[in-house]
């Protein structure tokens, strides 16, 4: 009997097939969508020493056609055309496929999904094809810092073990040999691990169980049973002389960090007691006597989390990381000798059991008060617990905590001792001696010195004398209960005689509508959660009256969470959450989480808002740390970056990295000073109440919100956030320099207005667009590994926008065959049949029409509706009213009016501007080389 939690009405059924496939179905009638996930126990660890990518490349192999569906791309069309999303994954022990759809054609869609698993075509052609797919991706990843210190930790393990293998694959290793095609290595790779036994299965939908087991049944016994178990891992992860070392790594982005990575056997076996979370709990606490407060005392780090660290069946790292400031460089040691002060501490006394508790009051709310999820999140993440737990745990294993074990505690603790540890400098001011294999980073290697092991292992023996000598570690002390947390919150279901007649209704409702202070209201018992949502958006003239103060208000919001962390930690931990952040008009601050406890937070962080006090030493290290943000946005993604320009040039209240880092970078501590005096001095409040209160409490958490900013309010400050107009300008070229990166293109087309027939339009028609742009973009041609056709509104106003980044072809090609491609759409829509088309536009249809799966998203939705200004909360249904009228007729028209070239639509062109164009393949259009003169001279609306 599977383990539910009460909250949860969906119904589970868990069976395993006569081939030995491990099933399990939910029943969820308050779905219109179904979905799908099937994980198999075989990811890179099993590739052959000789093939390493070999596991990730049989998962791209296994959509490109199978007997009985052979065309390369028609299962993602059939899902695309149904409204559906899918998508795989290969880890290492796991690789994982996935996908949703219109429930009224999840057995349709199954039966394709089933023969990845049955019949899968593998042929010869494809794989060349695909190989190439597979290097882009490689080459996609070549800058990316968690793949680059992935490569030197593999580099830096015991080669015997697979996690030392690479993963991904790429041209050199998949490359055919001998004469012969890799093809036959893919195929014995699938006929050995895709096996029904390593394998486990969710289906997730409106569907009966009965309904669920048959086809469950019909698509998926005849998967091949495996003969024989899986090999268990049998090498240890690291050797005595990958411990007791230092490893300085070169970063693309100008970071700073330290992990101090405690190496542990696997720890799945405590699942139910989980005593490395309680481990995690204390030295990743950032509350009073923590490492973490200590560390800022001293300005040497800006963040730690405890606890994370690659994870598998036989190893577990337990890292602590900390990014460090400038000034932390410069002590590492001092900072290692913190961080196991505080270990000493945790085993020199004994750990309080209220510690254990508190985890657990909130594991098991969370638990009983289960926040749904959408049917494709769901499916992906049990199919996974489904690899890891029994039957009975398959929901409630990442719940479990059964009762604190000393002993599992100290076994644990145990390995966080200096001669167990690693250390990972990622730091550009370092030396470097090597260069990892694949992705060529910078490192070096360092042995621990016997001096400096001996002066840390007296500290972790608590040694009174080593700790009196080192006085940067006083001040360290083990956290006090947590006051924040409600074992027993109430959840309020009847509504009281003083209650709004309006109430029930389904949408919030105005409750105060003052000169400058909007009050919406919305009592929610949707879900049958004792949470809440506040939303509290602050629009000032003053932030956005010039580029220096829209940058010191980035850098307030950061001083300002920053100095509020401390006191307000244990409400974090007690799930009562905060987040203040910049937007187009001011900062908006958010509180989500259990409402009992929300208005003891509200009244401290409003306190703090207005009167926060920095020095001009934090002042200092914040500048420079957001400084340092803004001048690594060019190390970002080239299509990130892209989109980023994008962004500004069509919202000038979103200035650049680059200029705001300009701006910020002449502001004083005396300026920023006088910056923060007039932040809220003109002001407009428009609040969200929307959740577990009552009409009193939103009364009271009004009053509270008004008491703070009572003599700044004034309706005459709200922002319009503005949008540029580019209406009568036809293409517009805006070169990016990029540096040596990949080419990449973006044609972006904003559109002039924003009603319901203009967006449907846009939606239906990058809908239909993007699976035969990836198709022939991507699959046939191999511009590269990102290639899409997406919806890109900017302020309400909908846009189209087609990118590709490529490592090979550059941008003025990638533009021309993006134009082509466009060109030839409507042709290609003539082969469309009514009733394809009908299933494109209801599937659309029905992803407007699903339901908010749980309070959070639901809030989201309100919350966008008002800062939308859409008071009526209505714009999906008139959305969906404007869709459901249009015809294909419609949307060729449309294309061939607004988005073929040869109409002049007015849109950009973004690219990569290097040396390597040829100039002479140049769109046409008006070159911008000035995005502030270019806003300037145009309209905005």
């Amino acid at each position: 009997m599977l383990k539910q939690s009460p909250n949860d009405l969906k119904q589970y059924q868990a069976t395993t097939l006569k081939n030995g496939l491990r099933v399990l179905l939910i029943h969820n009638n308050e779905s219109t969508k179904s979905a799908a996930a099937l994980a198999v126990n075989a990811g890179h660890f099993n590739d052959p020493k000789d093939r390493q990518g070999l596991a990730h490349f049989v998962e791209h192999m296994l959509f490109l056609g199978t007997e009985k569906f052979p065309g390369s791309s028609e299962y993602q069309q059939f899902i695309s055309q149904h409204g559906g999303h899918h998508n795989a994954w290969t880890g290492t022990e796991h690789s994982c496929f996935f996908f949703d759809i219109a429930a009224t054609h999840f057995s349709s869609a199954l039966e394709r999904f089933s023969e990845f698993f049955m019949t899968p075509l593998l042929t010869n052609e494809s794989a060349i094809k695909e190989r190439e797919n597979i290097d882009a991706e490689f080459i996609l990843t070549l800058k990316d810092d968690s793949r680059r210190l992935y490569d030197v930790h593999k580099s830096t393990v015991n080669p015997k073990h697979p996690f030392a293998q690479f993963s991904v694959g790429n041209i050199t290793t998949l490359a055919d040999r001998d004469g012969k095609n890799i093809n036959l290595e893919i195929q014995a790779f699938f006929q050995q691990y895709y096996r029904a036994n390593y394998m486990t299965l969710v289906l997730e939908g409106p569907q009966s169980l009965d309904e669920l087991h048959h086809i469950a049944t019909h698509f998926f016994t005849t998967i091949k049973p495996a003969t024989k178990p899986l090999a268990k891992i049998e090498q240890a992860l690291y050797l005595p002389r990958h411990q007791q070392i230092k490893i300085d790594v070169f970063p693309i982005k100008n970071d700073h960090q330290l992990i101090i990575s405690f190496a542990m056997p696997g720890i799945d076996k405590y699942y139910q007691d989980k005593p490395e979370s309680i481990l995690a709990y204390l030295l990743g606490h950032e509350g009073k006597g923590s490492i973490l407060s200590l560390l800022k005392k001293h300005q040497w780090a800006f963040a730690l989390t405890a606890g994370s660290g690659i994870n598998g069946s036989n190893y577990k790292d337990f890292n602590v990381c900390i990014t460090l400031t400038q000034l932390g460089e410069q002590h590492i040691n001092s900072i290692i000798d913190i961080v196991l002060a505080y270990i000493a501490l945790l085993k020199h006394n004994k750990l309080a059991d209220y510690y254990y508790q508190e985890k657990k009051s909130l594991s098991q709310l969370a638990f009983h008060y289960h926040e749904k999820m959408q049917p494709l999140e769901n499916v992906s993440q049990l199919v996974i617990n489904m690899q890891h737990y029994p039957q009975e745990d398959y929901i409630y294993g990442d719940y479990s905590m059964s009762g604190m074990s000393t002993d599992n505690i100290n076994t644990l603790l145990d390995y966080l001792q200096v001669d167990n540890m690693r250390l990972i400098h990622i730091s550009q001011n370092n030396h470097f001696s090597k260069k990892s294999p694949w992705y060529q980073v910078p490192y070096q290697v360092t042995a621990m010195s016997k001096q400096q092991l001996l002066k840390w292992r007296s500290i972790a023996l608590h040694d009174k004398t080593a700790l009196n000598d080192k006085t940067h570690t006083r001040g360290l002390s083990l956290p006090e209960p947590n006051p924040y947390i409600v074992t027993s919150p109430k959840v309020y279901k009847h509504e009281p005689s003083l209650e709004l007649t309006t109430s029930d209704t389904a949408t919030p409702q105005k409750i105060i509508n003052k000169n400058g202070f909007v009050v919406w209201y919305k009592k929610d018992r949707t879900f049958n959660v004792p949470k809440g949502h506040l939303s509290i958006g602050i629009d000032s003239p003053f932030i956005v009256s010039s580029v220096a103060n829209i940058a010191m208000t980035r850098l307030f919001v950061n001083l300002y969470t920053d100095t509020v962390i401390e006191e307000n930690y244990q409400a974090e931990l007690a799930g009562i959450h905060y987040h203040l952040y910049a937007h187009q008009g001011g900062i908006t601050l958010q509180l989500s989480g259990y409402s009992e406890k929300q208005h003891l937070l509200l009244a401290k962080l409003l306190t703090r808002l207005k009167n926060i006090q920095v020095t001009q030493a934090h002042f200092t290290v914040f500048k420079q740390q957001l400084l340092k943000h803004w001048q690594n946005s060019d190390k970002n993604k080239p299509i990130s970056q892209l989109f980023a320009t994008l962004s500004t040039v069509m919202q000038p209240n979103n200035p650049t990295s680059k200029a705001l880092a300009q701006a910020l970078n002449q502001i004083s501590f005396s300026q920023y000073q006088h910056f923060t005096k007039q932040l809220f001095q003109q002001v407009t409040l428009t609040v969200l109440i929307h959740g577990n209160w009552l009409l009193e409490h939103a009364q009271q958490l009004s009053a509270i919100i008004e008491q703070a900013f009572l003599s700044n309010l004034d309706s005459k400050h709200s922002i319009q956030c503005p949008v540029t107009n580019i209406v009568g300008k036809a293409t517009c070229l805006l070169p990016v320099n990029l540096g040596e990166q990949d080419h990449t293109c973006v044609i972006y087309r904003a559109f002039e207005h924003k009603d319901a027939h203009c967006v449907a339009l846009a939606m239906i028609t990058s809908q239909l667009l993007s699976p035969l742009f990836f198709q022939q973009m991507r699959t046939e041609r191999q511009y590269g590994y990102l290639v899409g056709v997406g919806y890109v509104p900017i302020n309400s106003y909908p846009g189209i926008a087609f990118y590709i980044q490529s490592p090979s072809s550059d941008a003025f090609t990638l533009a021309q065959a993006m134009d082509d491609f466009i060109s030839d759409s409507p042709a290609v829509l003539d082969n469309m049949s009514p009733e394809q088309w009908q299933h494109l536009l209801h599937g659309l249809a029905n992803q407007l029409q699903e339901k908010d799966h749980n309070l959070r998203i639901k809030n989201q939705r309100f919350w966008a509706a008002i800062c939308n200004k859409d008071e009526r909360f209505n714009q999906k249904e008139r959305l969906l009213a404007a869709l459901l009228r249009l015809t294909l007729t419609q949307v060729k028209t449309f294309i061939t009016t607004q988005l073929v070239s040869a109409s002049q639509p007015d849109r950009f062109i973004l690219y990569a501007e290097n040396n390597t164009l040829n100039r002479s393949q140049q769109p046409s259009g008006e070159m911008i080389t000035d995005i502030d003169a270019f806003i300037k001279a145009s309209a905005l609306k």
